[in-house]
């Protein structure tokens, strides 16, 4: 085993906080550089004693972020809602035959239509938020690979490639989100063409197979996977102040007046 050295007197089997010698040093002289410090060190232990700590998500006293009872509930309730929406999803991606090996129609705005397969599909992105259910379509185009000299050094599988796309605007209208629920903004979305994905040839309701957990309502750690997460953070109360008016709202969808009653008190 390694010895422990002293960084005061470089003596043997004790650190710089327990040195006699400092320590000695410090009665000895207390005017001292080392012992002005050591003077401040005590008293901010002092303050940090006597200033309440609160909780890093809901900001009350007595309690921390691990231990919130707020934040747990929150979780538990949104687990519930999650599950509940990602069944209904799953219900009309059953309907509409997407999955997999589907093939559709994606007509990019002001563009003719481009006919292209559905090579995967994201399951954790699909979540009831204020982005939920954004990008998780993953195409690829099929015929012809453009020849534009853009394209020209891009390997064929990143030229084939129509990146992800938009499964919320594929569901019916209540599951689209709050902010469709607005005629102006659903005006719009019409006028613009529609869903940008149009399913022509679907695939049999047992090859739409979603991971084993899913169904559960469990929360990627990733940041676009996860309303609770961002920039490698946790999200606090406040910053969820936003996102509990999508989760009220999604709960009136899914008939779950407890958890929309509980969501709305947070407005």
């Amino acid at each position: 085993m390694s010895k422990r050295y002293c960084s005061w007197c470089w003596g043997v089997g004790h650190n710089s906080a327990t040195c006699p010698g400092k320590k000695k040093h410090i009665e000895d002289n207390p005017y001292s550089y080392e012992a002005k410090r050591e003077a401040k060190k005590l008293e901010r232990r002092k303050n940090r004693k006597q200033t309440t700590r609160k909780c890093g998500f809901c900001r009350k006293p007595g309690h921390n972020a691990k231990t919130c009872h707020t934040k747990k509930t929150i979780q538990e309730k949104y687990a519930g809602l999650c599950s509940a929406y990602r069944r209904k999803v799953l219900e009309e991606m059953c309907v509409m035959g997407l999955g997999v090996g589907a093939l559709v129609n994606f007509t990019p705005r002001n563009s003719d239509p481009i006919l292209a397969i559905v090579k995967d599909i994201h399951w954790d992105r699909v979540y009831p938020a204020s982005d939920g259910s954004g990008y998780c379509i993953q195409l690829e185009r099929l015929g012809p690979i453009e020849e534009e000299e853009y394209y020209r050094h891009w390997a064929p599988n990143r030229r084939r490639s129509l990146g992800k796309r938009h499964l919320n605007q594929l569901l019916t209208r209540p599951m689209m989100g709050e902010v469709y629920q607005r005629d102006d903004v659903y005006q719009r979305h019409l006028e613009a063409g529609g869903p940008e994905v149009e399913v022509v040839s679907p695939v049999s309701e047992n090859l739409i197979a979603p991971p084993s957990d899913w169904l559960e309502g469990k929360l990627s750690t990733y940041d676009n996977e996860n309303p609770f997460r961002y920039e490698g953070k946790n999200r606090t109360l406040w910053d969820l102040q936003y996102e509990m008016h999508h989760f009220a709202y999604f709960s009136g969808v899914l008939g779950m007046k407890e958890s929309e009653k509980y969501f709305s008190s947070f407005f």
